[in-house]
């Protein structure tokens, strides 16, 4: 028998029906929430690896900036970077979400809101393009700046606009804290990497240059005359070895005192220096001793590398012995090299000093 529902039972049906839409728009949005959650994280999860794997500073702010677009769904996103309190424009999203190199790094408006943030004095800033505190020209839409801080310092500041929704919301907000801490240790971490990496390489040459001539010392001639040889054997190329000697150093320490000797050794290693070719080797070895490993060179061209050195130095007031020894005629290692090369020298300067001779021919 079919049961017609009272008013009162329609309009309860119609309240649990109500209320189930509700409970499925609620559990609709949490998955809503939950997904854009997992988005995020999978986002950020990308900026930790990415870290993790380069010190590349422009690989990693670069996996940020996407992860913002991409994870917050802003259209632009630009970091601006601040060297001794310069802003400039260093990053920024295409509208397609590539990653590129700010065409134009001074393009920008120094705001009040930010050159407050350029301060440190300023922890976040929201606005409208009619606002006047966007520092881009061209801001569209809600836009929203962080600053990076490290150290208590402002190494850069994040700056997005065209958010899919009108309002930046709480989500996007955090989430944009979270990148932005990200991208600043980023930076300080390159920061520290890259000046690790500058004192080293000063340590490296201050190690290996003579200081008074600014040459290669004798540590450096020995791994570099090492590397020489190995080639040479390798590729059966010929090698000149010869030994400088700067003529009379004593007399000009004595009637110039040792500024003068020391002037007169840099100048003297200016003039082999450019005399070298690229991948010759020039050194001071110890004193007024000098050091020239030519490759690719035979006798031939090792004499008219001299002829030309003797030349320079003839428009000077230095003059300078020298012994040439040849790899692999003369020997195949350093140790021979050297000791057929000084022979030569002895018999230069044993000759009247201002000229050069090649070791005698084996036996």
């Amino acid at each position: 028998m079919l049961h017609h529902r009272t008013d009162d039972e329609l309009m309860d049906l119609r309240e649990e029906v109500a209320e189930l839409r509700r409970r499925v728009a609620m559990l609709e949005a949490e998955r809503d929430e939950y997904a854009q959650q997992n988005a995020e994280l999978f986002v950020l999860q990308q900026v930790f690896s990415t870290m993790n794997s380069t010190l590349e500073i422009d690989d990693i702010l670069a996996t940020v900036l996407r992860g913002v677009h991409e994870a917050l769904r802003f259209g632009r996103v630009v970091l601006f970077e601040v060297r001794d309190g310069i802003p400039s424009r260093r990053l920024e999203t295409t509208a397609g979400g590539s990653v590129i190199a700010s065409p134009d790094p001074e393009a920008m408006r120094r705001s009040p809101a930010f050159e407050a943030m350029v301060a440190g004095t300023s922890e976040f800033a929201f606005g409208i393009p009619a606002d006047g505190d966007s520092p881009l020209h061209d801001a569209n839409g809600t836009f929203c700046m962080l600053p990076l801080v490290s150290r208590n310092t402002v190494r850069g500041i994040l700056y997005v606009d065209q958010p899919d929704t009108p309002e930046v919301g709480e989500t996007q907000l955090r989430m944009l804290l979270d990148f932005a801490a990200q991208a600043a240790i980023a930076m300080e971490n390159a920061r520290l990497y890259s000046e690790t990496k500058r004192l080293l390489e000063e340590t490296q040459q201050l190690a290996s240059t003579d200081p008074l001539t600014g040459l290669a010392n004798r540590r450096a001639l020995t791994e570099l005359l090492e590397r020489e040889l190995h080639n040479a054997e390798r590729y059966g190329a010929p090698l000149a070895f010869v030994i400088l000697d700067l003529d009379d150093l004593k007399q000009i320490n004595d009637s110039q005192g040792h500024a003068g000797g020391d002037e007169a050794l840099r100048a003297f290693a200016g003039v082999l220096g450019s005399g070298a070719r690229r991948g010759d080797i020039v050194a001071r070895y110890a004193g007024d001793e000098f050091v020239l490993v030519m490759t690719q060179s035979d006798r031939i061209g090792a004499e008219a590398a001299l002829r030309r050195l003797y030349g320079s130095l003839a428009r000077t007031a230095l003059c300078c012995s020298a012994g040439v020894a040849l790899f692999p005629r003369h020997g195949a290692d350093a140790t021979t090299l050297f000791a057929a090369a000084d022979r030569a020298l002895y018999e230069a300067k044993q000759a009247g000093k201002n000229r050069f001779r090649f070791a005698p021919e084996p036996a």
